[in-house]
């Protein structure tokens, strides 16, 4: 009760402080919606289309998470102290660290200069993101296994690689479980990465806007919500196998 209590007088302050709390705001945001909803709809005639940037959208996801989990699975044994020197796991966390803080949408427009428009930017842009994610995980995943089974695996001689492949297979539920998650998450994040050129189905999206066709927009937007409900059903399938 307290939390709440606590939450809803910050949530309160923070409102007034981006005035959200002024009554004219929401009378005009209600007209707004009023004129906008007439404006919706979905376009079946574009769902092939929207069907072939699906396909394109789901290509960067996969490949961002395969080629991440690649990088990850090498680099979080370098980011943990416990098989890696102080100094070097420093280094290799604060790679790790620096990946992930700059937003996906930014590594995008990089690529996107540096290979040119499309989704092979967009793979690019998220192989390297996820990476850093998966990098966290895994080693936080390391780190969080028994104590008494890395001194028993310490003691038959285990250094290095070698010692993080075997936590790694007790492991196994959590990794599996965090690639799962960054597959949910890099679908929605792919979909962004078409606004800067980068592939997938938010080229469609920003393009129909951008032409004020709402219901053409919305079309795309639709698609997207089945193809991340799908991902979400699976996925929660394959945590309840585990």
């Amino acid at each position: 009760m307290r939390l709440t209590l606590t939450m809803a007088v910050i949530t309160a302050i923070l409102a007034y402080q981006l005035g959200l709390l002024d009554p004219s705001l929401w009378a005009k945001a209600g007209v707004n919606l009023v004129r906008f909803i007439p404006e919706l709809g979905v376009r079946w005639d574009l769902a092939g289309d929207a069907l072939l940037a699906l396909y394109e959208t789901l290509l960067i996801s996969l490949l961002g998470v395969s080629g991440g989990t690649l990088i990850a699975y090498m680099l979080a044994p370098l980011a943990s102290p416990l098989l890696s020197p102080p100094r070097v796991a420093f280094i290799v966390r604060t790679v790790a660290n620096a990946i992930r803080t700059v937003p996906a949408i930014l590594w995008a427009v990089l690529f996107v200069i540096l290979v040119g428009p499309g989704p092979k930017a967009g793979a690019l842009a998220l192989t390297l993101y996820t990476s850093g994610y998966l990098a966290k995980f895994f080693y936080e995943s390391l780190e969080a296994t028994n104590r008494e089974l890395y001194d028993s695996l310490k003691v038959i001689g285990l250094e290095g690689l070698p010692l993080a492949f075997a936590l790694y297979s007790h492991a196994k539920k959590l990794i599996i479980s965090n690639i799962l998650f960054m597959l949910e998450y890099n679908v929605r994040t792919a979909t962004i990465l078409g606004f800067v050129g980068a592939g997938g189905i938010g080229y469609y999206i920003v393009h129909y806007l951008n032409l004020l066709n709402y219901q053409a927009a919305l079309t795309f937007v639709v698609f997207t919500l089945l193809l991340v409900i799908l991902i979400d059903f699976t996925s929660y399938i394959m945590r309840r196998r585990l």
